[in-house]
């Protein structure tokens, strides 16, 4: 049976805004890290200044900070308002810091997945007459399957396919229906277990025991309503 699932086009793109939404922080905390706060240093550092030069000298008081301040901030072209604790030296180098983390953690997110969405991209699996393959060159026999583990498949909706390649070499083929389309993909699943022994599926029941379970519960379900 020749069935071709692309990839779904929505859970790609979760993956892409995810991934340029964390690189657009990462890049808002590299210009707040680099330029944005430590611009503010100077002013903090001359503020504080001043107010060590107004303790420390016996003919200035507090109501001589206000005065001096707005000179101060007037030949360097700064708000002449006071400063909060928050505007302080050390609370900016804080910012700054924390800005870092952001930067790393934005890269560690972002890239990932901007990356994850460029490899993915118009990649495919199918099912030929006796095959089943991926865009990636990966080729399954049904002669060299030798189970099909469906341990995440009801939640996750992941199979793996366990292969002995020509050259006895032991391989995996992962089939992912939220990665490819749904209905087509389920279609392969449901094609490839009925070309194989059922004793070849592990962790899980056949798709086609599955929908004949729904039916009957359905029936079920029917007959008791009627009642």
């Amino acid at each position: 049976m020749n069935l071709r699932a692309n990839t779904e086009t929505k859970f790609l793109l979760k993956y892409l805004i995810i991934g340029i939404a964390c690189l657009g922080f990462a890049g808002l905390s590299t210009y707040d890290s680099l330029v944005k706060y430590p611009g503010q240093i100077p002013r903090a550092k001359a503020w504080e200044d001043l107010q060590d030069k107004i303790k420390k000298s016996e003919d200035l008081s507090d109501e001589d900070i206000a005065p001096m301040w707005r000179e101060i901030a007037k030949a360097n072209g700064w708000p002449a308002k006071r400063l909060k604790k928050s505007e302080s030296v050390k609370s900016i180098k804080g910012k700054v810091a924390y800005n870092y983390l952001f930067i790393v953690i934005g890269l560690i997110v972002g890239l990932p997945c901007v990356v994850w969405y460029l490899k993915n991209k118009g990649t495919w699996i199918e099912s030929t007459s006796d095959t089943i393959r991926s865009s990636r060159g990966d080729e399954v026999k049904l002669a060299q399957i030798t189970r099909f583990d469906k341990k995440k498949w009801e939640k996750k909706g992941i199979g793996v396919i366990h292969y002995q390649k020509d050259n006895q070499q032991k391989a995996k083929f992962i089939i992912d229906d939220l990665k490819y389309d749904r209905v087509t993909t389920d279609k392969i699943v449901l094609w490839l277990e009925s070309k194989i022994p059922d004793e070849c599926i592990v962790n899980g029941v056949s798709e086609l025991e599955n929908q004949k379970k729904s039916k009957a519960t359905a029936m079920s379900k029917s007959a008791s309503s009627d009642q």
